[in-house]
């Protein structure tokens, strides 16, 4: 996109962690923003920290699980903002643990948000996005839909969809001038591995809450950056983190040996 400045910016899991980060990166550049959040406080202290930019602000208390309520979101946001050019769909959820021992229920759930949120997202936000003279979408995936990881299988399936897709539609909405990025984070610090579900939830959030954390993980800032800028340079690709560009190098160099992390994480 050639301007940022009275654009117009819907955010999804606005509310903390990458969403509330990148709301500030993109308020920050003159953005107006529509905020989206399942949780009411956490979306309000948002809201509360881009408006000293000087920006309008709108607060959405929305479930992208729920096809019709994102459809009423777009809705919304355009009698707020008048349009929208960018949309960031970025609410997601994690899981942790063998996938024998995933419930169906829990599976379900990761899937509704992860995928069918990004999805929702789209199909509501695209007719909005086709009116504007310069238009962009970003969709959240993981280093995980780059190489699924061990005890990661759940998680990896709805983040390797969301790469799929993602490549597929910038492909598509190319020739409207519609730009798509995918972003890979590595281990980023935020409070996701505190909803975590399966069998090692619990040893992911003490990962999450654990002195070593601002160690080996990276702020919300360093993926919010990345955004802005692929947004600006209509980049197809944003890999974030050592990390997660090592695992992008290794499905590069080494596709289908997977298999072999599998063995050294089950020795450790």
């Amino acid at each position: 996109m050639q301007r940022l400045t009275g654009r117009v910016a819907v955010v999804t899991g606005a509310g903390s962690g990458i969403g509330r980060a990148t709301s500030e990166a993109l308020a920050a550049r003159g953005c107006h923003l529509a905020l989206v959040d399942i949780s009411a406080p956490t979306l309000s202290e948002t809201a509360t920290a881009v408006a000293r930019h000087g920006i309008e602000v709108s607060q959405h208390i929305v479930d992208v699980r729920d096809a019709d309520a994102v459809a009423r979101l777009a809705d919304a946001a355009n009698d707020a903002h008048g349009g929208c050019q960018i949309l960031v769909n970025n609410a997601g959820v994690t899981s942790a643990g063998a996938f024998e021992e995933e419930s169906l229920d829990d599976l379900r759930w990761i899937v509704d948000i992860n995928v069918w949120g990004v999805v929702n997202g789209c199909r509501a936000f695209l007719p909005l996005l086709q009116r504007a003279d310069e238009a962009h979408v970003v969709n959240m995936s993981s280093m995980v839909g780059l190489l699924g990881l061990p005890h990661n299988a759940a998680y990896a399936l709805t983040k390797g969809a969301v790469r799929a897709f993602s490549e597929s539609l910038r492909s598509e909405l190319a020739p409207s001038g519609i730009g798509v990025t995918t972003v890979f984070p590595g281990a980023i610090r935020t409070n996701i591995t505190e909803s975590a579900r399966g069998a090692k939830a619990g040893k992911l959030a003490e990962m999450g809450r654990s002195r070593f954390a601002p160690v080996v993980m990276r702020p919300p800032s360093s993926v919010a950056r990345r955004i802005v800028s692929a947004i600006e340079t209509n980049r197809g690709r944003v890999v974030v983190g050592p990390d997660a560009h090592l695992i992008s190098l290794w499905s590069r160099l080494a596709p289908g040996r997977a298999g072999l992390i599998g063995r050294l994480t089950a020795r450790m």
